[in-house]
C-alpha cells in the first residue's frame, strides 16, 4: 500500500501549520523508535486533527503514517482516490471478521510500513485519558495470525510481528495559540509476549490477551501524559505550576509531565490542608478564566522571588496599576516600529484564527483545530496573493518575481521570529488596562466572590456523551463559564491570587518539614524511591485487565525537594525552628 503523491506535501502543510501555531514542539524517546517498520504507534488523542499532524511530523527515522478511516468515505471515487493516495486505510466497522476488517492494515504491516492509531476512539475534553478501546491491540494480535497464516488469506507469509509503539502527547495548553507541546515515544511493546495466549485453543485466552495487551498500553500511555481525577484537581496542579515557575519557560518541556504529574497526585491526596488549597487554586483559576486574563499576564504585578509567606506583599493601589499600564504601553510602542509591517501584513490571518475559536467556543478540543485549519486556509491563499502583489510592484518580469518571493519569504521569517515576545507585549498591556479599571472601579460594582461561585456552576454545559462508553465513563460536567466583565473580578483576582502563593508555600514546606506521605502515581513511586501499596483482597479477585492501577505513595520531603531541583522558586528548606512556613505574612487590599 504506497503512499501517493499527496502525502508529503499533506504533511509538510500539516507542519507548517502546527509549527506556526504552537511555539515549541518537543520530542524525546525517539531511541525507543525502531528505524525500519511494520510499527502501529498508539497515541493519547486530546486536540482533534492537531493530534495526527503532530504525530505524523515529530515521528523519528521519517517514518510515514498510514491512518484508519471508516470505509463509508470511499463510497465518493473522488475523496476514496484522495484519501487512498494520501495513505489513509479504509475500515469496514461492521465487519464481525478481524480478517477481513484489518486487510487493509495487514497490507500495509507486511510492506514494512507504520501506522497510526488513536486507541480512546475519540478526541475529548477530559482532565484524564478515557478508558482505550481495543482495536489496537486486535490489530496488532490478528497481524500475528495472518503471518502466520489462515486458510483465507493463502497460508503463511513472510514478514517480521509488529511492535507497538506508545505515544503520548501532552499540550501546556492545547487551545492556546503559541503554547508548547511534548512529544514521549515510550519503548516498544513486542507481540511476543502476549502471542501465545492470543493463539491459545483455550476459551476467553484470545480476549484475555487483547485485553492485557490493551492495560499494557494504556498504562504506558499514561506515564507520558497528565492525567487528574477531576476538574479541581486538574486546576489546582496548573495554578500551582503556573505560581511555582513564573514564565512558562521557566520549566522544562523534558520535566513538563512529571512535574505536573507530581502536582496532580499532590492534590489528589486527602488532607485538611491539600484540600483547603486545592479549592483556593481552582477558585483562582475560576476567576481567571471569567476574567478573561491570566497568571502569566500577571506577571508585573510582584510577588517574592520565593513564595516566602512572611513577606509582605501589598496588591496593587490605583496609582500603581496606572504606572503598570504606562510601562506596558512603552514597551509595546518601543517594539510596535519593527512589528508593525508583518503585524498588519498578517492581521487577516490572526482575524481568522479568533473567529475559528468562536465558532468552536462550546468544543475544547476543536478550538486549536478551528484556528489551524482556517488561518492555513487563508495563509495558502493570502501568501500567493501578496507575492503576485509584490511582483506587480516590480518592474522586471524574472527579476521582479524572484525578489517577489524572497520578500514574502522574509516577511514570513521576520514575522516568526519577533511573534513571541511582542504577542505576549501585547497580552500583559490588555491585562494592564484591565487591572486599571478593575482596581478604579468603586467598590460597590466589585461582584462579591460568594456571589461568583455561587453562580459560577450555572455556566457549566453538560459535556456530549461518547458513544461505546457506559454511563461510569462517560465525560463529568467540565466547569467552563461564561465570561464576565473582568472590572467586576479583578479585585478578586488579585487578593486570590497572592492568598494562593502564599498558602501554596506554606503547605508545601509544613508538609516538607512533617514528611508525610503524599499520593503519587505507581511509576513515579517507583522512579523517585517511594513506595507501591498491594492492592486490595477485593481488587485480587478480578481478571488482572480489570484492576484499578496500583497506588503509591512518595514522601512530602522528597516531592517538594523534586520541585525545587526542577526551579520551582520555593527557596531552600531551612531548620523546622528557623523556617519561615511557621510565620505568616501580611496583605494590603487594593482600593
Amino acid at each position: 500500500m504506497p503512499f501517493g503523491f499527496s502525502h508529503y506535501p499533506l504533511r509538510q502543510l500539516a507542519n507548517s501549520a502546527i509549527c506556526s501555531f504552537y511555539r515549541q514542539i518537543e520530542v524525546h524517546g525517539a531511541e525507543n523508535v525502531p528505524d525500519e517498520g511494520p510499527i502501529v504507534f498508539a497515541c493519547s488523542h486530546a486536540n482533534m486533527a492537531l493530534d495526527p499532524a503532530i504525530l505524523s511530523n515529530t515521528i523519528p527515522h521519517g517514518h510515514f503514517l498510514h491512518y484508519w478511516v471508516k470505509d463509508s468515505l470511499f463510497k465518493n471515487p473522488a475523496v476514496g482516490a484522495l484519501l487512498r493516495n494520501a495513505g489513509n486505510i479504509a475500515v469496514d466497522r461492521k465487519t464481525k471478521n478481524n480478517q477481513k476488517l484489518f486487510k487493509g492494515t495487514f497490507e500495509a504491516l507486511a510492506l514494512n510500513e507504520s501506522i497510526g492509531v488513536f486507541p480512546e476512539g475519540t478526541s475529548h475534553t477530559e482532565p484524564h485519558m478515557i478508558p482505550l478501546k481495543d482495536g489496537t491491540s486486535w490489530a496488532a494480535l490478528e497481524y500475528v495470525r495472518y503471518l502466520k497464516g489462515t486458510e483465507e488469506n493463502g497460508g503463511p507469509k513472510k514478514g517480521k510481528k509488529a511492535v507497538v509503539i506508545p505515544v503520548g502527547i501532552a499540550y501546556v495548553d492545547k487551545r492556546r495559540y503559541r503554547s508548547r507541546v511534548v512529544v514521549h515515544y515510550g519503548e516498544p511493546i513486542h507481540m511476543e509476549d502476549f502471542e501465545d495466549l492470543f493463539l491459545s485453543e483455550q476459551e476467553g485466552d484470545t480476549k484475555l490477551a487483547v485485553k492485557r495487551l490493551t492495560r499494557l498500553i494504556d498504562v504506558e500511555i499514561k506515564k507520558m501524559t497528565v492525567n487528574a481525577p477531576d476538574w479541581d484537581t486538574a486546576y489546582a496542579a496548573q495554578m500551582a505550576r503556573e505560581l511555582l515557575w513564573v514564565r512558562e519557560d521557566d520549566l522544562a518541556l523534558s520535566d513538563y509531565v512529571q512535574v505536573s504529574q507530581t502536582l496532580v497526585d499532590l492534590f489528589a491526596t486527602n488532607h485538611e490542608s491539600i484540600n483547603a488549597l486545592k479549592t483556593l487554586l481552582a477558585t483562582y483559576h475560576r476567576l481567571l478564566t471569567s476574567s478573561r486574563l491570566s497568571n502569566s499576564a500577571l506577571a508585573n504585578i510582584s510577588l517574592p522571588s520565593t513564595l516566602d509567606p512572611s513577606i509582605n506583599v501589598s496588591l496593587p493601589n490605583r496609582f500603581s496599576t496606572l504606572w503598570i499600564l504606562v510601562k506596558d504601553s512603552l514597551a509595546c510602542l518601543l517594539r510596535l516600529p519593527f512589528f508593525l509591517v508583518p503585524m498588519i501584513v498578517h492581521l487577516p490571518v490572526y482575524g481568522v484564527g479568533i473567529l475559528g475559536a468562536r465558532m468552536a467556543e462550546e468544543e475544547m478540543e476543536t478550538q486549536a483545530q478551528m484556528k489551524v485549519a482556517l488561518g492555513c486556509v487563508l495563509s495558502l491563499i493570502y501568501y500567493p496573493v501578496l507575492f503576485f502583489f509584490v511582483w506587480g510592484m516590480m518592474k522586471t518580469y524574472t527579476l521582479g518575481a524572484v525578489l517577489a518571493v524572497g520578500a514574502v519569504w522574509v516577511l514570513g521569517r521576520y514575522h516568526s521570529a519577533l511573534i513571541d515576545e511582542n504577542y505576549d507585549a501585547m497580552k500583559r498591556l490588555v491585562a494592564a488596562w484591565r487591572l486599571l479599571i478593575g482596581v478604579w472601579t468603586p467598590r460597590a460594582s466589585e461582584m462579591p466572590l460568594p456571589s461568583f461561585l455561587a453562580s459560577y456552576s450555572s455556566f457549566a454545559p453538560d459535556p456530549p456523551k461518547v458513544a461505546g462508553l457506559p454511563p461510569s465513563a462517560q465525560p463529568e460536567k467540565y466547569m467552563r463559564p461564561k465570561r464576565l466583565p473582568s472590572r467586576v473580578l479583578v479585585k478578586n483576582v488579585l487578593r486570590t491570587r497572592l492568598q494562593a502563593a502564599k498558602e501554596l508555600a506554606k503547605v508545601l514546606i509544613e508538609l516538607e518539614l512533617k514528611d508525610e506521605q503524599l499520593n503519587a502515581s505507581f511509576w513515579l513511586a517507583e522512579e523517585y524511591g517511594g513506595e507501591v501499596l498491594k492492592v486490595s483482597k477485593e481488587d485480587e479477585e478480578l481478571q488482572e485487565y480489570e484492576r484499578p492501577l496500583p497506588k503509591g505513595v512518595r514522601g512530602a520531603k522528597e516531592v517538594v525537594a523534586f520541585l525545587r531541583s526542577k526551579g520551582a522558586r520555593l527557596g531552600v528548606a531551612q531548620g523546622e525552628d528557623a523556617h519561615w512556613a511557621a510565620s505568616s505574612g501580611g496583605e494590603t487590599e487594593a482600593e
